[in-house]
């Protein structure tokens, strides 16, 4: 079925398909191609059995489907979501080819461990070292509530966000620290710079882990530290407090005690300035 316009209203004609062309009548007037795409006139190249539209670069194929069904990645794709993870169980190793296996895999290079798969499919991995205690903002910084991070007044653990809120805040160093950006919140450009030698272009998609993330680590340390030591890597350990992403407000920031699995928001009015653990994410 084709669609001319006549007398400004639509007029529908069915054609049958042959191997010939169907000249366009010279009274009809011609409209635009997207009459054609919801008539079903998808296909942009000529076929065989495939009717031409009568307007624009379109072809119908009989018996062919029109649009392409949306299909899965093979593998996760490394510092960008792609649903790849619902596949994956926390504790799994990720590999620098995006796939993940409970198993160690001889050949592959593992990248983390998986410690946060989200409903979206959509799952982080924590880095295979720490990268030692910083600031989660100095002294050069003014301590401001940054104004596009979420507040938190009680435990974070349902913020799962840890690549927005550390694009948020590294965006948020230049404007209040501009050239000493760096320096304003260490902790989240230590993350943002980390460059893993097994492979370096990931640089620049490391995050800082959110409460939830952390919550996350918490509830499985157990089984993400059996991966850890099955590829020879740092375990989580348990005198440690790792800051997250998560902010309380203007002077506070949560962090993560790994000894107890609880959080807290510091106990001064400038916690935010303490130095405390960094262990990066990424997200696949």
């Amino acid at each position: 079925m084709c669609v001319f316009r006549s007398a400004g209203k639509k007029v529908y004609f069915t054609l049958l398909a042959s191997s010939f062309m169907f000249p366009i009548s010279v009274f009809a007037q011609c409209v635009d191609n997207e009459d054609c795409v919801s008539l079903g006139y998808k296909e942009t190249t000529n076929n065989e059995n495939c009717l031409k539209c009568p307007f624009g670069e379109y072809w119908f194929c009989p018996g062919k489907t029109t649009e392409e069904e949306p299909t899965e990645p093979e593998t996760a794709v490394l510092g960008q979501c792609t649903g790849y993870a619902k596949n994956c169980k926390i504790a799994d190793i990720l590999y620098s080819d995006g796939s993940c296996s409970a198993d160690v895999i001889s050949g592959k290079t593992p990248i983390g461990v998986v410690v946060y798969i989200g409903g979206d499919g959509c799952g982080q991995a924590l880095a295979l070292e720490g990268l030692g205690e910083y600031q989660w903002l100095t002294k050069y910084g003014i301590l401001l509530d940054i104004p596009d991070l979420p507040n938190y007044n009680s435990y974070p653990i349902n913020d799962f966000d840890s690549c927005e809120n550390t694009k948020t805040v590294i965006d948020y160093s230049y404007k209040q620290c501009s050239n000493s950006a760096s320096e304003c919140y260490p902790a989240f450009w230590e993350v943002y710079n980390y460059t893993p030698s097994s492979m370096p272009e990931t640089k620049g998609k490391w995050c800082l882990p959110s409460g939830g993330v952390l919550e996350s680590i918490s509830q499985n340390k157990a089984a993400i530290d059996q991966s850890l030591t099955r590829i020879n890597k740092p375990n989580i350990g348990s005198s440690s407090w790792w800051w997250s992403s998560s902010e309380s407000n203007s002077n506070k920031a949560w962090y993560w005690d790994a000894s107890f699995g609880n959080f807290s928001d510091g106990y001064t009015s400038a916690s935010k300035n303490y130095s405390f653990f960094v262990r990066p994410v990424i997200e696949f």
